[in-house]
């Protein structure tokens, strides 16, 4: 699936054993295919569960509309046949029985629901069979050959048996599993005869109308051939208008075989509007019924028994995955060490995944981190397990990415080796993205009392404080005391410092209200300090004054033009006046990580490796740093600033480069980074956001913004989970995540 390796023997040892001497080498024919091969079952998988919801409602809606009209208001059974669409006049009648009154009523419930589906699909299939009135031969066969797909292959995962359906196989409950495994029997043996049944009845249908079987652009046959088999082939009339017999017949025997059945469906799909449109418009309900019918073979696959099957199988025998290789065909592979899990080197490593090498990814930590939201978690909007994924989660289905958790304590470019704690790890390409860590511009003695956020550590520390900070001034008797305990200083009016000072101010403003008892939180003084002129100094001027005026409208101090001159666990001197604070956070600036030290090479005064316009370091051309551990003029002349993007953009660059000198390409050209806006948040519907020529503030930015970030979340969990706290506290106010945890508890008796 993820590098294809193709065996080859030399020209003198073709004589000998080849199980001996073929040596694996790998072929763009290979990876290209596992490319398009991924690609096309990964449209498969995002559309499949829809398809399947959409089949599941159209049936259950013909059951349950007919069987409402047909009990409740008289003459039911004439205003269906007369006005209703075919969906629901095709159910007319079936309920003429206690058990087709049940079935009717019941059994469409829980297939739109996805429970017991296969059930309830085979319930109405057989009242289908047994019930079905004449007068709607030609909308029964597709009726029948989806409830039979839903009864063979079982519903989705947007069903609520797919939910279960994880769980179900060893659940304590009698029979449960038997059940399980039967079902699961009956779709692997029962589902290849089904998906060949259904591509020859498709391809009858074309044969039909290419032999002269069915005429004209009629919606319903004469009635001299209503009782022929002819009404029971798909009705394809509508979308073969314009197509020629031999074109028809072609589709038809290529259908039949199996063979490129994904794009000869995906080409019929395509001729239905096309169809339609050549008539006047006017095929009708039958037609369309064609689309969900052609949908199966297009995301399904051809099945076990066809042509595209047994090509499949010799091209994965020829060109095997990566996971089957031999281990000494594995380890003779290029190596390529990437250090650092962050955006860049997530983004250098999924641009390996189709590369003919092997890939370890190193972190100090088993997870990615979603860094724009920490500020969240240290406000206690989300808990750290909403912006962090698993690093082994998100590679479990690339095979040739091995995760190792460790951390690196140098680099020896001549041998090739990083060193680890206790071991050598040799590379052939080394990516190093470690990232950027707090600076405190030479007083480095500051950080115990002000902490960074560059971490969950960090994230969960500066929750803890400023949620013990509350609960001290809850239990203080000294009004000055308290005072310093409810006083907020933030150093650095950055995007990183503006998010901060307004999270902070909607907590005692709003997330605590009417939780204490010998204060009002609303009265706690948060104090937002920035060196430079004004707040977010990267922006446009007409963006910082409105981001200072939402701050001041949440009653935030913006304190601009002022350093801090001292700062201890008491408070900070900010411009020779002292501010007494119990709770200082620090967002005012950051430095490179030891990456410099390990390659001894050139840096910058922030501490970041001078790379060259590929991001290689100079005369290594096996060695690149991206991200905020590097420095390139690659943005209008200008170092690429210590986004997120960035790192992104720089580590698939990496990737590409990596993947030129394994084919032996030409390298390509310099690194250019991309900028597509920067945004910021303030409070609740206050953000700004720059895309050069376009400034949005207020609202619309606040959408952006949150439409942005949960877009670029790793994993579809934490997208839905951080929508939904964000949802919830929207609406209460209250925040989901305010656990005091750590070191550092206030004791004030009991245990």
């Amino acid at each position: 699936m993820i590098t294809r390796i193709h065996r080859t023997v030399s020209s003198e040892s073709e004589s000998k054993t080849r199980a001996t001497h073929e040596e694996p080498v790998v072929t763009s024919l290979g990876f290209r295919a596992a490319a398009a091969a991924d690609l096309s079952a990964s449209l498969a998988r995002l559309l499949s569960p829809v398809l399947d919801v959409l089949i599941r409602l159209w049936l259950a809606e013909g059951f349950l509309v007919t069987d409402a009209l047909q009990h409740m208001l008289p003459g039911g059974q004439v205003i269906m046949q007369d006005h209703l669409s075919p969906s629901v006049s095709l159910f007319a009648g079936l309920a003429a029985t206690s058990f087709g009154i049940f079935v009717q009523t019941i059994c469409p419930v829980l297939l739109a629901a996805g429970l017991f589906t296969r059930f309830a699909a085979l319930a109405l299939l057989l009242q289908v069979f047994v019930l079905q009135m004449p007068g709607h031969a030609q909308l029964a066969p597709y009726s029948v050959a989806l409830l039979v797909w839903i009864v063979v292959l079982g519903p989705g995962p947007l069903s609520l048996d797919g939910m279960f359906r994880p769980g179900m196989g060893t659940a304590a409950l009698p029979l449960v599993g038997l059940f399980s495994r039967g079902l699961a029997g009956l779709t692997k043996r029962i589902g290849p005869v089904y998906a060949l049944l259904l591509r020859l009845w498709i391809a009858a249908g074309l044969a039909a109308i290419a032999l002269g079987g069915v005429k004209g652009l009629s919606n319903m046959l004469p009635a001299s051939m209503a009782t022929s088999a002819m009404p029971w082939l798909p009705q394809m009339s509508g979308m073969a208008a314009g197509l020629a017999p031999w074109a028809l017949l072609t589709l038809a025997a290529l259908l039949a075989l199996g063979l490129f059945t994904r794009a000869v469906a995906l080409l019929l799909i395509v001729l239905i509007p096309t169809g339609m449109l050549s008539s006047g418009g006017d095929i009708g309900w039958i037609t369309l019924l064609n689309l969900p019918l052609l949908g199966l073979p297009l995301l399904y696959g051809a099945g076990a028994i066809s042509l595209d099957h047994v090509i499949a199988a010799a091209f994965r025998r020829r060109f095997p995955p990566f996971e089957a290789l031999p281990a000494a065909a594995v380890a003779r592979l290029p190596h390529v060490v990437i250090v650092g899990g962050g955006f860049g080197g997530v983004a250098a490593a999924r641009g390996l995944r189709y590369a003919p090498c092997r890939v370890t990814l190193l972190d100090q930590h088993n997870y990615h981190l979603f860094q724009p939201l920490l500020y969240q978690v240290a406000t206690a909007w989300l808990s750290p397990a909403d912006i962090a994924t698993p690093l082994r989660e998100m590679f479990r289905v690339q095979a040739n990415v091995r995760v190792l958790l460790g951390g690196v304590t140098g680099v020896d470019p001549a041998l090739r080796q990083i060193a680890l704690a206790e071991t050598r790890l040799a590379y052939d390409f080394l990516i190093i993205g470690t990232g950027a860590r707090h600076s405190y511009f030479g007083h480095d003695d500051w950080a115990p009392a002000a902490p960074g956020l560059k971490g969950i550590e960090d994230a969960l520390d500066i929750r803890r404080r400023l949620l013990l900070a509350f609960e001290a001034a809850e239990s203080s008797q000294n009004e000055a005391e308290r005072q310093a305990w409810l006083t907020f200083i933030i150093v650095g009016g950055g995007p990183t410092g503006v998010e901060l000072a307004g999270a902070i101010a909607e907590l005692a403003r709003h997330g605590l209200t009417r939780e204490f008892r010998m204060f009002d939180p609303a009265t706690a003084r948060i104090v937002l300090v920035q060196a430079t002129d004004r707040v977010l100094p990267t922006f446009p001027p007409s963006l910082s004054a409105a981001a200072e005026h939402s701050l001041a409208a949440l009653g935030v101090e913006v304190l601009t033009s002022r350093e801090v001159k001292a700062l201890d666990a008491r408070g900070a001197d900010v411009g020779g006046k002292w501010i007494a604070a119990r709770t200082v956070v620090w967002a005012a600036g950051v430095t490179g990580s030891p990456a410099a030290a390990w390659l001894g090479v050139e840096t910058d005064r922030a501490g970041r490796v001078r790379v060259g316009p590929d991001l290689r370091v100079p005369g290594r051309s096996e060695i690149f740093v991206i991200g905020d551990t590097a420095t390139c003029n690659a943005w209008r002349g200008m170092p690429a600033p210590g986004l997120a993007p960035a790192a992104k953009q720089g580590g698939a660059y990496a990737a590409r480069a990596i993947r030129a000198a394994l084919a032996g390409r030409p390298a390509p050209p310099p690194f250019h980074y991309r900028h597509y806006g920067s945004l910021a948040t303030i409070g609740r519907q206050a953000a700004v956001a720059d895309f050069g020529g376009v400034r949005v503030r207020g609202a619309p930015a606040w959408w952006l913004w949150g439409t942005a970030h949960i877009a670029f979340l790793i994993s579809v969990r934490n997208r839905i989970t951080v929508l939904a706290r964000w949802l919830w506290a929207y609406l209460t106010f209250r925040r989901g995540s305010r656990l005091i945890t750590g070191a550092g508890l206030l004791r004030t008796g009991g245990r």
